[in-house]
């Protein structure tokens, strides 16, 4: 990457031109080297254990990539809900990149907002596992420890927003 003088004056911050491994195309910056960032849009679909069909709106669903980290952000709301069971345990899957190999967690998620719960979780999060496109959601009611968000949990109107962080595999 070279710099174009001069760095910054008055009211020019300065400018980068695009060289090896940095592409710049539809105003989204990319690179292809080890240390290279890209940026776009993911589709997330929101997913009982016991099945089921469970539609979604999506408000917001983007990603940044920089080398093998990934921050997700995601805003969505239920419409319906066919089948499943109310025991069904709740994940967001849809993940952009497939995450590193390993047997433990390999990213966190957390729901900074969300409305028309059927129950009273003080907070939402989530596990991802390794090589997996997989956020596994997770709820505490009150002063219990958290246990896994269940179909129970969600209804249609059911709004959840957050960030996802983890570690992919390329």
């Amino acid at each position: 990457m070279t710099y174009l003088f001069p760095i910054a004056n008055g009211t020019d911050l300065g400018a980068v031109s695009a060289g090896t491994n940095i592409t710049i195309a539809n105003g989204v910056v990319s690179g292809t080297g080890s240390g290279g960032s890209t940026s776009g849009t993911w589709t997330p679909t929101f997913v009982s254990s016991l099945g089921g069909t469970i539609a979604i709106t999506v408000a917001t669903a983007n990603y940044v990539k920089t080398g093998q980290n990934v921050t997700c952000y995601f805003d969505f709301t239920e419409l319906s809900e066919v089948g499943g069971g109310v025991a069904g345990t709740m994940s967001i899957n849809g993940l952009p990149f497939v995450g590193i190999a390993g047997t433990g967690i390999v990213g966190t998620a957390l729901v900074n907002y969300y409305e028309n719960l059927n129950s009273n979780e003080t907070f939402i999060i989530g596990t991802v596992a390794g090589a997996a496109t997989q956020v596994l959601l997770w709820a505490t009611h009150q002063v219990s420890t958290s246990v896994r968000l269940t179909q129970n949990d969600v209804k249609p109107t059911t709004r959840l927003a957050g960030t996802i962080t983890y570690q992919s595999a390329s």
